[in-house]
């Protein structure tokens, strides 16, 4: 009876063992009803996008770098699509304006906090400048980028 019960224990270890490896990937972090979502950073009018793309590499950070061509398109949507494969923006709407804005713009996206308290140390160490930064939200989530930047703006001036 005992040695069944060990047995039966065993398997039910190497058969979970089994599950996490195949079914759940390490790199994937399941929650209640689906995934989290990976941690990633819209670049706007960033001068050295390479140089921010290797500060976050090793934090399992995501980066896309936003072209002005899709400053029309919501930030909900430009954080959930991979911007870098053709198939998945062209169904996007595509702006006419070329220069919108002239400011730089970083939007942390699902990033978490120890992440994004590292990733700002690091920007500043590296002395990277940046004109605004701004963090995803569930109201900012539904405004375009035209909107983030004319909110951002209306901040600024605000707290001079």
């Amino acid at each position: 009876m005992f040695c069944s019960a060990i047995r039966l224990i065993m398997l039910k270890k190497v058969i979970y063992k089994f599950f996490k490896k195949v079914l759940y990937p390490s790199n994937t972090i399941f929650i209640m009803k689906g995934f989290k979502k990976m941690a990633k950073l819209l670049l706007i009018n960033i001068s050295d996008p390479k140089s921010i793309s290797r500060l976050v590499s090793p934090m399992n950070v995501h980066v896309e770098t936003v072209s002005p061509a899709f400053f029309n398109e919501t930030l909900e949507r430009l954080a959930s699509t991979n911007l870098s494969k053709k198939e998945n923006i062209a169904d996007l709407t595509l702006s006419g304006d070329s220069a919108f804005f002239k400011e730089s713009l970083i939007i942390f996206c699902d990033v978490p906090d120890k992440k994004f308290d590292k990733i700002l140390f690091k920007l500043r160490q590296a002395k990277i400048s940046v004109d605004y930064k701004a963090v995803l939200t569930n109201t900012s989530s539904k405004w375009s980028v035209k909107r983030l930047f004319l909110e951002l703006e209306r901040e600024h001036k605000s707290l001079q």
